[in-house]
């Protein structure tokens, strides 16, 4: 039978020896493992997607199940026979024969009672919705655990990368066992003795007097005691105590006495003694004078405890340890785990929500059949029809698609009210999941005629007039409104037997001061029309300008004039653009966005008094570009090679002349010792034109002066001064 002592504490394992078979080995791994299933781990880690959000919002999620033992991969238990075999050996002294490691047999401790509480990354209720296990492990064997977990669409990834690394993998595992052993020569005691007493002493008297008043007096002693004394004693005998391997045995002895004194207690607690009443009416309504009453009670209880040499006891171990990664337990993450779509064709249907977009009660609409021709539907159950005669109402087409597409046909019958003949549209192909049926399909031209925002002290009348192409002669007829102050809404109903097509028509507006105006349309759709004012539509023209406004350019003054002839309207305006106000827009009430032209003029004023003009110009597009494209040449003068120490001042005059724009600039520059660099600038109107003169005089320290300069125009950006010899 597994003796407690003589453990050994391998980096595995714990082992304990048997007190009759030397080579018999009882083994008690430290870390749980996956369970193998020949050279197979038992693992399986799904991860999943969803074509619909999960309950918690998420499109995915995975699953993982497997099997956790606590036992030894083969490698270690032969390392382990390997260890133990030189262990033996030296036990039996020297010139023993050394014992083989495959004699020794490796077993395990028999478990009378075991719990197990199973945690999957660190069980955050971040990444993980659900970790499933018995509880208690199998309690034979290498004492499986079986686990399933579910990783919310967070922690799958995490679980996937910690089991793909070295080390830990985020499952931990903890056990709590208990199994039988045989003592050494050790004696442990545990007693506990408990005790409660309780005293009641009541002396009432009454005395009645005939002339006086009656004398009653009372005496109460009560009296609580509790008692209770606990001893936990381990005895090595003739072990030495301070041998590590026998402090480890009184440890696991004190332990397990504790535990069963625990227990025992529990079952012998002694109730509380509740206390007497002193309430004495019922035997005073005797007519008893002197009353006396004494109660005594005492409860006692005691347990014993008692582990002595060879005896066998219960030993409570808890190995705990997070289980290694797949990875460090020499298994490939790709050959456990797989990716699934939920989405799966056999499952997948086709759900298509009909409607038909038009009022019931105010049309002349009996009803509409629509008829859906789902292949794979109509093949087992025929083609499904589907019949509307209110307003609100939503069909719902589903079935199976058998991994097929989803597209589908639909035709639609309309029943008219008061009507023998019907409207049959054509099969329509369609892959939607939406399917509406609207009014202009319906077999009826219908427009809902609404006044606007017309101005009628401008406005005297207008004349709507709208017209659907034929679909045989006279049908539908051309429908024409007078539009007054007093106008709010009109209606065209006219039942086609055909789809309605875009249709067309104009407006007149009758002025009050006798002018008219067209508006004229085309290929509208729709139900609602709109009667707006007849300068409802805006004309617009942004003008921008370019050219240098600081030197060169002083204002463009701009006219811009609109025209359109065939409404003989007129609109005219006047801006003028500077430096300070460089753009501006002009806004203006049209009467067709598609008609009219815009023309303009400008007059550019330079600063030097000279101006220009543009004549009459048309405007293409909306936006006017004013301004010449300005042009400016720069040099820099660089004096630093200027000798100071024989000059004192020094002078530059640069002259640049353009004869055919009129323009003529000198312009003086004066350094002195430490002077920074200057910079000359000049807008010019010919850019090819970027020539200038120069002359520098030089005011030397002995009173003299020399000067140096171009003989001929140049174009150098850069003029570096220095002092001539």
């Amino acid at each position: 039978m597994l003796q407690l002592h003589g453990a050994i504490d391998m980096p595995a394992a714990t082992v304990y020896t048997d007190d009759v078979d030397p080579l018999l080995a009882y083994v008690l791994p430290k870390t749980p493992i996956l369970r193998r299933d020949g050279d197979k781990a038992v693992f399986k880690y799904v991860k999943y997607r969803t074509p619909k959000p999960l309950a918690n919002g998420k499109f995915g999620a995975a699953l993982v199940f497997m099997d956790v033992e606590l036992a030894l991969p083969p490698a270690q238990q032969q390392s382990l026979r390997d260890a133990l075999a030189e262990q033996f050996t030296a036990r039996r002294g020297q010139g023993a024969p050394p014992v083989p490691p495959d004699q020794i047999i490796l077993s395990k401790p028999t478990i009378s009672k075991a719990t197990v509480d199973v945690e999957v990354l660190a069980a955050s209720g971040e990444l993980v919705q659900k970790v499933n296990s018995a509880g208690r492990p199998s309690m034979y064997g290498n004492n499986v655990v079986a686990i399933s977990a579910e990783l919310n669409q967070d922690g799958a990834p995490v679980f996937e990368a910690v089991m793909r690394s070295q080390g830990a993998g985020g499952v931990r595992v903890v056990y709590e066992m208990t199994f039988a052993a045989r003592m050494p020569a050790i004696r442990a005691v545990g007693t506990w003795n408990a005790s409660k007493f309780y005293t009641f002493v009541q002396d009432v008297d009454f005395e009645e007097n005939f002339w006086a008043e009656d004398d009653f007096s009372e005496r109460v002693t009560e009296i609580f005691t509790n008692s209770e004394s606990r001893v936990v004693e381990v005895d090595p005998g003739g072990q030495a105590s301070s041998d590590p391997a026998v402090a480890k045995i009184l440890d696991t002895l004190r332990s397990s006495v504790t535990q069963q004194l625990d227990e025992a207690v529990k079952r012998n607690l002694l109730d509380a003694i509740p206390p007497e009443s002193r309430d004495f009416s019922k035997v005073r309504q005797e007519d008893f004078e002197n009353i006396r009453r004494d109660v005594t009670v005492n409860k006692t209880s005691d347990v014993h405890i008692e582990f002595k040499e060879n005896q066998v006891v219960a030993v409570d171990v808890a190995p705990q340890a997070n289980m290694p990664s797949l990875a460090s337990q020499d298994f490939a993450w790709a050959d456990y785990a797989m990716d699934v779509d939920t989405d799966d064709p056999f499952f997948r249907r086709l759900g298509v929500a009909i409607q038909v977009n038009a009022e019931f009660e105010a049309l002349p609409i009996f009803s509409v059949e629509v008829k859906i021709d789902y292949p794979p539907h109509t093949a087992r159950s025929g083609i499904q029809t589907f019949s509307f005669t209110k307003t609100d109402q939503i069909a719902k087409f589903e079935a199976f698609t058998d991994g097929g597409p989803t597209a589908f046909k639909y035709q639609y019958v309309v029943n008219y009210k008061g009507e023998s003949r019907t409207f049959t549209s054509p099969w329509v192909d369609a892959d939607t999941t939406e399917l509406k049926v609207n009014i202009d399909e319906l077999g009826i031209w219908l427009v809902d005629i609404e006044v606007g925002d017309i101005n009628f002290d401008q406005v005297s009348r207008a004349v709507l007039t709208l017209e659907h192409p034929e679909v045989v002669p006279g049908v539908p007829p051309v429908c024409r409104f007078q539009i007054t102050k007093d106008t709010k809404k009109e209606r065209v109903q006219e039942v086609l037997l055909q789809a309605a097509q875009p249709y067309g028509g104009s407006i007149t507006y009758f002025m009050q001061d006798s002018r008219e105006y067209v508006r004229t349309f085309k290929d509208l759709k729709g139900q609602r029309f709109f009667v707006d004012d007849p300068f409802s539509g805006n004309g617009l023209v942004q003008m921008r300008t370019r050219g240098d406004f600081e030197r060169q350019i002083d204002t463009i003054f701009v006219d811009l004039a609109y025209a359109d002839d065939e409404n003989d309207y007129r609109q005219t305006a006047s801006f003028a653009l500077t430096k300070d106000k460089r753009f501006n827009d002009w806004k203006f009430p049209v009467i067709d966005e598609q008609k009219g032209k815009v023309t303009y003029r400008t007059i550019t004023t330079f600063r030097d008094g000279t101006s220009t003009e543009s004549g009459d110009q048309t405007l293409t597009g909306r936006t006017l570009v004013l301004g010449e494209d300005a042009a400016t040449i720069s040099v820099r003068l660089i004096p630093d090679l200027i000798d100071w120490s024989v000059a004192k001042l020094a002078t530059v005059d640069i002259h640049y002349a353009d004869p055919a724009h009129d323009l003529d600039d000198t312009e003086s520059f004066t350094f002195r010792k430490e002077a920074p660099e200057a910079k000359y600038e000049f807008a010019i109107r010919d850019r090819n034109n970027r020539t200038y003169t120069w002359k520098a005089t030089y005011f030397l320290t002995d009173g003299s002066r020399k000067e140096t300069g171009s003989a001929a125009p140049v174009s150098d950006e850069q003029l570096v001064l220095q002092t001539p010899s």
